[in-house]
C-alpha cells in the first residue's frame, strides 16, 4: 500500500487509487471532498464527480459555479466529521482499514456531532491545533461568556461586530444567539439559505443599512467588510473574534474594542490525541498544520509510529 501527497492525499490499494481532498478531479479514481471550505475544495472540475455529502456538493456548485454529480463506492465510508455543516471524514477498507479525517472536531456543538473514532490501520489526521498549547476551555463556558458580553451591549444601546469564518462558525453563532437581532453579511446569509434548504433553521437577515436599534452583526472579517464595519465602530459597535488561535493572545486591532473566544471548529491538541488513541492504529500520518510536533507527541505518549505526510512516496513497511 502506498500514501503519498500531492494533488490532495493519495492512497494506493487493491489496484485502485483513493484520493482525499484533491485539488482537481481526476477520472478513474475514487476522489473524496471532506467539506466546502475553499482550502480543501477542488479548482480542477474537468472530470466533476466527488465522493462528499449532498451539502458540499451545493457548496461547491455555488462556490466553483459549476454542479458536481456525487456517488458511492463499495470501499468507503463517509463519517460525520464534525467540522462544518456537511463535513465528512472517510473510512476506506481494503487490504487495510484507512481512516483519513479531513478537519474534524470530536465536540457535539448545535446542530452538528461531533466526529468519532473509528478502528482502523491507518490514519491520516490533521494537526491544525497539533501543538500543545491548544487545549481549549470548555465550550458552554466560552458562549455563555460570550452571550453574557452581548446582552450587556445591547442593554447598554451598543451593537456587536462578530468576526467568524462565513461557513461553520457563523452559523453556529447565528443558531446559539438567534434570539437576539441578529443581522448577516451577504456571504453568511447565503450560506445560511442554502443550509435551511437541507433541513437547517438559521436566521438568514442580511444588513442592509444604519438601524435605529442595537443589532448583532456577523461578518467573515474587518479587511473584507471595513465599508459596512467602519461605520458600526464608529458608532460606537464593539468587536468580538471567534477563533482557536485566541489562546495564542496578541494585540487588539483597534485598541479597547476588540475581545477575542477561542472557540474553534477544529479539534484541540488532547483531542486529537484522544482521538488517536481511540482510533487504534498501527500507523499515523499528520497533515495540515502543526505536523512535525503533533507526530512528536504521538510517538511520545501513545507509543504510536507517526510521521508528517510529505509529497515523497511512502510504503506502509516504512513505520516497520
Amino acid at each position: 500500500m502506498l500514501v503519498r501527497q500531492g494533488n490532495g492525499i493519495l492512497v494506493e490499494m487493491d489496484g485502485r487509487r483513493f484520493r482525499f481532498d484533491p485539488g482537481r478531479l481526476v477520472r478513474d479514481e475514487v476522489c473524496m471532498v471532506s467539506h466546502a471550505h475553499s482550502d480543501h475544495l477542488p479548482s480542477g472540475l474537468k472530470h466533476p464527480h466527488a465522493l462528499c455529502s449532498d451539502i458540499t456538493r451545493d457548496f461547491i456548485g455555488l462556490r466553483k459555479g459549476k454542479q458536481v454529480q456525487t456517488y458511492t463506492d463499495r470501499q468507503v465510508t463517509m463519517l460525520d466529521a464534525g467540522h462544518i455543516p456537511g463535513s465528512s471524514m472517510f473510512l476506506v477498507e481494503g487490504e487495510r482499514r484507512v481512516l483519513y479525517t479531513g478537519d474534524f472536531c470530536t465536540r457535539d456543538r448545535q446542530s452538528i456531532k461531533g466526529a468519532r473514532p473509528v478502528k482502523c490501520d491507518i490514519l491520516v489526521m490533521e494537526a491544525t491545533y497539533g501543538d500543545p498549547l491548544y487545549v481549549f476551555p470548555d465550550r458552554d463556558e466560552i458562549m455563555s461568556a460570550a452571550r453574557d458580553w452581548l446582552v450587556d451591549l445591547l442593554a447598554h444601546g451598543r451593537s456587536a461586530v462578530l468576526f467568524a469564518y462565513p461557513l461553520g462558525k457563523s452559523q453556529e453563532l447565528a443558531a446559539a444567539f438567534r434570539d437576539l437581532p441578529v443581522l448577516l453579511h451577504p456571504t453568511v446569509a447565503e450560506n445560511n439559505r442554502l443550509l435551511n434548504r437541507h433541513g437547517y433553521d438559521l436566521v438568514s437577515e442580511e444588513y442592509t443599512g444604519p438601524q435605529h436599534d442595537p443589532f448583532v452583526y456577523i461578518t467573515p472579517g474587518l479587511s473584507a467588510d471595513k465599508a459596512r464595519v467602519k461605520p458600526m465602530i464608529e458608532q460606537g459597535a464593539r468587536m468580538a473574534q471567534f477563533t482557536g488561535w485566541a489562546l495564542r493572545g496578541g494585540s487588539s486591532p483597534i485598541r479597547g474594542t476588540f475581545n477575542a473566544f477561542p472557540a474553534s471548529d477544529h479539534c484541540g491538541f488532547d483531542e486529537l490525541l484522544a482521538f488517536a488513541k481511540a482510533c487504534g492504529p498501527e500507523a499515523i500520518y499528520t497533515t495540515h498544520g502543526s505536523t512535525q510536533q503533533l507526530a512528536f507527541h504521538i510517538k511520545k505518549e501513545l507509543g504510536i509510529d507517526a510521521q508528517p505526510l510529505s509529497k515523497r512516496q511512502r510504503t506502509i513497511d516504512q513505520f516497520c
